[in-house]
Formats: structure tokens, C-alpha cells, sequence
């Protein structure tokens, strides 16, 4: 790992196939197979230590955010919160591009690993305290805030209170990443469920009859995402 570590740290990117750039922190230079289990972590870890007293930067938060984002799945809460905590020490949270473009899209990288490992409350308390800051973010950030609210509380089973966040998504998404975007993809499906959830059937299949076109267009026929769809789609439309 020392020699590995060493080459990522003087020079990071390399170059395969044109843009873009890879970074050697989480791939091999020769054979180009992506860092996992142990060793991806282990790399993240070094790669945090590389950049954790340089000023404040997108490579430091993006550094912090990969490696606190692995530790939460693999269930190291403790060790993730006190790197996010450390990672606010010194930094000027008046400066509003500071907060813009590096704290608060870091706290949503925090949401979106506690969502994967179903701490829905943990996540509403973080989504909670990022609402007054709405106005700083970036428009992909606030639609990331509205599908992530819907998420949460989704799983929380407050499903009639999702339902307007998802719908918030959905039209940011659209806007700010496109309508064929992964995130707009995501916020439509997630949309869709919460309408099967609370007995808007027509309007659960009316969405994913739109997602199956925008997933086959986007993906093909054969991709997994286009293949879940359809099977929920067709799922539904037997049940009713």
C-alpha cells in the first residue's frame, strides 16, 4: 500500500483513454481495476491523510467525503462523524462559497451513506439542520436535498409528507441536471414508489411507463435499470 500511496500522491490523475482523468487513489495504473474491500479503504484513508492539513480545497472535502462515506457502510459510524467534525475545524463557515461548493455538499454525501445503510433518522436530523442553508446551495445540491427528504421519510413511512419533496425533486432534477440525468431518473422512480405506497396506482404507472421510455433511450433495453423497471411496471399492472 506505502508504494501505491506514494504514486497517488505525486501525481494523482492519470489519463486512460482521454478524459476524464482517473485518480490513482482508487485505481490501479497498471491494469486499471478499481481499489476495493480493505484495500480501497485503506487508500481513502491515505488519500485523506495526503491532503487533511492542506487549506480548504474540493480535493480535501472530496478526500473526507469518499473515505467518511465507506466508513458509514461498513458501519464505522463513530470513526466517520468525529472526520466530519474534524473536517469543520478551522474553516471559515461564514465564507458562503466555502459553505457552497465544499460543507454542504459534503453533508449530503454524509445523508446519502447513512441512507444506504437505513438510518433514516440519523439522516433527517442532518437533512433537518441543512434547511436554512438551501439558499447557498447549487442547484444540484438543493435537488439532491428535496430526493434525499423524500427518501427519508419514505422509509420512515411518513409517506403522504415525502410525497411533496419527491415532487420537488423531480422538477429540480429536471432543471438542473436534465431530464434524462441519473438524478432526475432517481427522483421519478423514488416518485413512483411513493405513489404505489399511498393507492395512487394510475399515477405509479403513468411515472414508470415514462421512466421504462427515458431508462430505454438512456440505457438500452437490456440494462439493469431498465430491466427493474419494466418489472415493476409489469408487476403493477397485474396486481391491478
Amino acid at each position: 500500500v506505502d508504494c501505491l500511496a506514494e504514486m497517488a500522491a505525486r501525481d494523482e490523475w492519470m489519463f486512460v483513454d482521454g478524459w476524464p482523468p482517473l485518480s490513482r487513489w482508487f485505481r490501479c495504473v497498471t491494469c486499471h481495476q478499481t481499489f476495493t474491500r480493505a484495500l480501497g479503504i485503506e487508500m481513502d484513508r491515505r488519500r485523506w491523510r495526503h491532503h487533511r492539513e492542506a487549506p480548504v480545497s474540493s480535493a480535501k472535502y472530496e478526500a473526507l467525503a469518499k473515505l467518511a462515506g465507506k466508513l458509514v457502510r461498513h458501519e464505522e459510524f463513530d470513526v466517520a462523524e468525529r472526520l466530519y467534525d474534524e473536517a469543520r475545524r478551522g474553516v471559515p463557515l461564514d465564507n458562503d462559497t466555502v459553505q457552497q461548493r465544499l460543507i454542504l455538499p459534503s453533508e449530503i454525501d454524509r445523508v446519502s451513506a447513512l441512507l444506504q445503510v437505513g438510518r433514516f433518522r440519523d439522516a433527517l436530523e442532518i437533512l433537518s439542520r441543512f434547511r436554512p442553508s438551501l439558499g447557498l446551495c447549487l442547484p444540484k445540491t438543493r435537488a439532491e436535498y428535496y430526493r434525499y427528504m423524500g427518501f427519508t421519510l419514505g422509509g420512515l413511512g411518513r409517506l403522504e409528507e415525502a410525497l411533496p419533496f419527491a415532487a420537488e425533486a423531480v422538477e429540480l432534477a429536471r432543471t438542473s441536471e436534465g431530464p434524462q440525468s441519473f438524478d432526475a431518473l432517481d427522483a421519478m422512480d423514488m416518485q413512483a414508489w411513493l405513489f404505489s405506497q399511498v393507492g395512487r396506482v394510475e399515477e405509479a404507472k403513468a411515472a414508470l411507463t415514462h421512466i421504462l421510455a427515458l431508462n430505454t433511450r438512456v440505457f438500452g433495453p437490456d440494462h439493469e435499470n431498465t430491466r427493474h423497471t419494466r418489472d415493476t411496471l409489469e408487476s403493477m399492472s397485474t396486481r391491478s
